[in-house]
């Protein structure tokens, strides 16, 4: 599998910000947002006793959770179906939501899924979290500053449609590469009105770990 990186640190986004976990970066992605932070040419391969041996040897610290990240972990979805049932952990997968059916060969490996909305993927998105609509799972919303109004409804809709309890978090985008700027105050109280309208839970978390200056 490819990895861009094995490390311990503390989780800064969503529901579960402020956890430590053990992330697995895994590398490369099928999307190109104008906000990430990966950078598409990292990354090495490891075997999966490479994998799960620096994962115990981290884990001897407490650990709540081991978050798979990147990058898209879907995209290796052969290596993850060796490697979950190996991880001794509660499993929290990060997804963009637009491969719905290799998340459904996983799901019921995955104990907490976190899960972003991509314009233009609504239908993926949709097929995504009806699988998880019962389990431990939340939306996250990135918002960019001018964000259209449309692409926050759409997600909205779509989360109403499927459950509406469902937690929906706001993320602010931090300033990186062609983002230079955070949404205003106003703008995030207005995402957070439109939301709240249809949505039970609702949350603006930042990415605390970038203001912490942590990975």
């Amino acid at each position: 599998m490819r990895l861009s990186e094995i490390f311990s640190s503390i989780q800064g986004e969503g529901i579960y910000v402020g956890y430590r976990q053990i992330f697995l970066r895994f590398s490369g992605c099928n999307m190109d947002c104008d906000y990430c932070d990966e950078n598409a040419g990292e990354g090495q391969f490891y075997d999966i006793p490479e994998v799960l041996e620096r994962v115990r040897e981290l884990g001897k610290n407490y650990h709540h959770s081991v978050s798979l990240t990147g990058g898209e972990p879907l995209l290796q979805i052969n290596d993850m179906l060796k490697l979950l049932p190996e991880i001794d952990l509660p499993k929290y997968l990060e997804t963009n939501a637009t491969l719905p059916a290799h998340l459904k060969e996983i799901r019921a490996m995955i104990d907490i899924f976190s899960m972003d909305f991509k314009p233009g993927f609504e239908k993926e998105f949709q097929e995504s979290l009806e699988l998880v609509r019962e389990d431990d799972a939340f939306v996250k919303f990135i918002q960019i500053s001018g964000t259209f109004i449309n692409d926050l409804r759409k997600a909205v809709d779509i989360v109403s449609l499927v459950n509406k309890d469902i937690p929906f978090i706001i993320q602010p985008v931090t300033p990186h590469k062609l983002i230079k700027h955070m949404p205003t105050g106003d703008e995030i109280i207005a995402a957070y009105q439109i939301a709240k309208r249809k949505l039970s839970d609702v949350r603006v978390i930042p990415q605390t770990h970038k203001i912490l200056r942590l990975k």
